[in-house]
């Protein structure tokens, strides 16, 4: 799948008052700030350079921006305090929050994305590190983050809003959207059982790889779930450019695809939020990808 892809607010035109809080914890003036790419959020993502030659990277966030992103980043401010110091995290510096605006400094990773179609050893880098996150966080160093199966219903359950909304699907699911809220229905009920921490939004431009490490970043969407989510998430995103190895033949897995194809294809049709003007085509190529990979499992059973 192609690289998410928002429209990032240049440091510069953070608020003074953000600003402000960036120097004094860093301790110099920012005299170079580079705008990073990736991922949806319309807020400030920038790598920093002081005055001292101190380096960090930022990340900020208001409500008028778009009202729900301040919550998220408040949710990975959490998550990533309770991951503490892993090498497979990012270390998390200084946090600001003033009710509106919402902000963290993190280290300032000198690396890169992994390449985009996925090439093989990159993929087999990365899933060797997310096996060994997996057990570190298995269980959960935070025994109340969101349980995936409740925060994630409304999303998980969009088959249902397919039916209502009478949309389109491809033709070869013709009269089998039933079929699909049913398994998809399936996949939630498992996920509700599972108690690791995971991720829960694993894509490339999520990812950076340096010589020694590889860093899941972005944690806005921690949530508890079983084992094999995150690499069930992480195997949509990989398919088509690589060889993978199987999932197991568990209907669980399947229904897990099979949730997060309807919510994709579902919101692909609705109006883009604000200041994420490029969500819903992505969402749509997401949806596609979901879909022909639970159509293959399911000729399994």
């Amino acid at each position: 799948m192609a690289h998410a892809a928002g429209v990032r607010l240049p440091y510069e035109e953070l608020p003074a008052a953000v600003r402000a809080w960036v120097e004094r914890t860093l301790g110099s003036v920012v005299v170079s700030a580079a705008t990073q790419q990736g991922g949806f959020s319309p807020g400030t993502a920038a790598r920093l350079v002081t005055a001292s030659g101190r380096r960090a990277f930022v990340k900020a966030v208001g409500t008028a921006l778009n009202p729900k992103t301040p919550e998220l980043f408040r949710l990975e401010i959490t998550a990533v305090q309770a991951i503490g110091r892993l090498q497979m995290a990012p270390e998390l510096y200084a946090v600001y929050d003033d009710g509106d605006w919402v902000g963290m400094l993190f280290e300032d990773i000198e690396g890169r994305l992994p390449a985009h179609p996925w090439e093989q050893d990159d993929a087999d880098r990365v899933l060797d590190a997310l096996a060994e996150l997996t057990d570190a966080l298995d269980p959960s160093p935070w025994p109340d983050a969101p349980v995936a199966a409740v925060r994630s219903q409304d999303f998980l359950s969009r088959w249902d809003k397919v039916l209502e909304d009478n949309l389109a699907v491809p033709s070869w699911m013709d009269g089998r959207v039933e079929e699909f809220a049913e398994l998809a229905r399936t996949g939630i009920r498992a996920l509700a059982q599972g108690k690791a921490l995971a991720h829960w939004d694993l894509r490339a431009d999520n990812i950076i790889l340096t010589d020694e490490r590889v860093v899941f970043i972005d944690w806005a969407h921690p949530a508890l779930a079983p084992r094999w989510a995150d690499t069930v998430i992480l195997h949509a995103d990989m398919r088509g450019s690589l060889s993978l190895p199987e999932l197991p033949d568990d209907e669980a897995i399947t229904g897990f695809i099979t949730a997060i194809a309807g919510g994709q294809w579902w919101g692909s049709a609705q109006p883009a939020p604000p200041g994420i003007p490029t969500m819903r085509s992505w969402q749509r190529e997401s949806a596609l990808v979901h879909l022909d990979w639970a159509r293959d499992r399911m000729q399994r059973f």
